[in-house]
């Protein structure tokens, strides 16, 4: 029998019973928006707009120009740069092609892929490759190899592979490379000191284990060794069972749960592992979902309370489709829906409609506004790729649904 007395009982129950109620308020909220907000989806148009931005930004030697300003007269040297948010915008270009949209953007994306593996990518050792952090583009100290470069790296690259547009060797380096960063936990650790020429085990990086998880599920679907496989499934479910007592201060890690997404729809999982992952995923949906501004008449409707930055809600359309995919309950289904329906609206109104920037998205969604800080206008390549792959994901579920 229970009692209800004892600690490991009522938190639990108090904990359940504010989703419940975060969960009810956010679902009668958005269910009075959602048909109105949705009638005009697919965002076949914003998808276009920000595409064109991206493919007008790879420069004649296949780099990105990393940041632009809405006045066009504002401009920046190319000299500040990051190596893991190049790779994150040729996987949004690749990604553009897997949803079912046109390939006019291909031959470009490997050109800049090219590049990219000619600049970043080095080899380590007799069988590791790594993605570099330049110090003078990055402003860091000295040179260094992150795990979470490496897995969007292979996110990115590893299709190439079938198109016999790289080596093998270069992806299985970067495989090489993550599992060597993994300790017996599953944690994978945030870079290694090329100076130093050792693993930096102190350092944190609340997102990198799972970007590295989700390179290893690429890397496994074009070379399916279970070295792959069995590494994702361990730094997944490290962050499953690690993060669970964070209960709603959990961190939302939309690479971690693309990772579970691609487990469950290739059923690469035990029934119980099945059962701590899509935990992991619903603990993550909930306080995003509470947080959400769901007043229609509020300026910032479908952003959310303390975050209208566009890359990063960005991330969270990203991981909250993903999610959609990892949940057997389908009224956590319906909510993610309405959420993802309003998120996507407030993006398509803070895009850069006209003008030589049409199809970038600022730094803060306040660059409409005057007085705001003059970092708010700044278009970052990154603030695009993340605001793509968002829509291109809610995209697909419009599709499969039919529900628009």
């Amino acid at each position: 029998m229970f009692d209800i007395s004892s600690p490991t009982v009522y938190i639990p129950i108090i904990f359940l019973t504010l989703v419940a109620i975060f969960v009810s308020i956010l679902y009668k909220d958005a269910k009075k928006n959602t048909h109105e907000n949705t009638k005009d989806l697919p965002y076949f148009s914003e998808i276009a707009l920000s595409m064109n931005y991206i493919n007008r930004n790879i420069l004649e030697d296949g780099r990105f120009q990393y940041r632009k300003n809405i006045d066009p007269e504002i401009t920046y040297n190319n000299n500040i740069y990051n190596s893991l948010r190049h790779a994150g915008t040729l996987y949004s270009m690749y990604m553009y092609e897997q949803y079912g949209l046109v390939q006019k953007y291909k031959e470009a994306r490997i050109k800049s892929s090219k590049y990219f593996i000619e600049r970043y990518v080095k080899k380590l050792g007799k069988d590791k490759y790594i993605v570099l952090s330049i110090p003078e583009e990055e402003q860091i100290k000295f040179p260094i190899a992150k795990s979470g470069a490496a897995g969007v790296a292979l996110c990115a690259l590893s299709n190439l592979y079938k198109d016999n547009e790289i080596d093998l060797e270069i992806i299985q380096g970067l495989g090489n490379f993550l599992l060597a960063l993994q300790n017996e936990d599953g944690n994978i650790y945030a870079y290694y000191d090329l100076k130093a020429k050792t693993i930096n085990k102190e350092a944190e990086a609340v997102f990198y284990p799972g970007e590295a998880a989700a390179g290893l599920m690429y890397l496994y679907e074009v070379d399916p060794q279970q070295k792959w496989l069995d590494a994702a499934k361990k730094t997944v479910l490290y962050l499953a069972k690690s993060r669970k007592a964070l209960e709603a201060e959990i961190p939302f890690d939309h690479w971690s749960v693309l990772t579970i997404e691609k487990l469950f729809q290739n059923n690469l999982v035990t029934p119980e592992e099945k059962v701590t992952l899509r935990n992991y995923a619903e603990q993550m949906a909930i306080p995003t979902l509470s947080n959400q501004i769901t007043n229609s008449n509020n300026s910032y409707f479908g952003a959310f309370k303390d975050n209208i930055r566009p890359c990063s809600l960005g991330t969270i359309m990203e991981g909250l489709s993903s999610i959609y995919f990892c949940t057997d309950s389908e009224n956590l289904k319906k909510i993610i829906f309405k959420s993802l329906s309003i998120g996507c609206i407030f993006l398509s109104k803070v895009q850069v409609k006209t003008g030589e920037q049409a199809g970038g998205l600022p730094n803060s969604a306040n660059w409409v506004k005057p007085g705001v800080t003059p970092n708010a206008s700044v278009i970052r390549i990154d603030n695009v790729q993340h605001v793509v792959t968002g829509w291109l994901k809610f995209q697909n579920i419009l599709k499969i649904t039919g529900n628009y």
